[in-house]
């Protein structure tokens, strides 16, 4: 990848794995919540336009702050989520006896 000061990570560790295995299942979580946080904005976004789109009103303040702290509450959700996924890729890494996913598989299925 290359290197552009939007993209960089500030706290990029040279002893950070680049490759590990995870559980999928976080993995789903993470895209549902992903999911909701996308339709969550598509409501704001539609509530701040839509005077000027179809004449009716826009969801009250209330609602607006509930949902974005919904939103705030799913990013603390996907942080937890990859906290674990990355503390599960580094025990994999660290510990070539830990119960990986594909611990004592077939290569077929690695």
């Amino acid at each position: 990848m290359q290197s552009h000061p939007l993209t960089q990570n500030p706290w990029l560790i040279d002893t950070d794995p680049e490759h590990g295995l995870v559980p999928l299942a976080p993995l789903y979580n993470i895209e549902r919540a992903r999911f909701a946080i996308e339709t969550i904005a598509r409501l704001v976004g539609n509530s701040a336009s839509e005077p000027d789109a179809t004449g009716a009103q826009p969801l009250d303040a209330w609602t607006v702050a509930a949902l974005m702290g919904g939103v705030e509450g799913l990013c603390a959700h996907v942080g937890t989520l990859t906290d674990a996924l990355l503390e599960s890729a580094r025990a994999c890494a660290d510990d070539a006896s830990f119960s990986c996913p594909t611990h004592d598989a077939p290569r077929s299925m690695q």
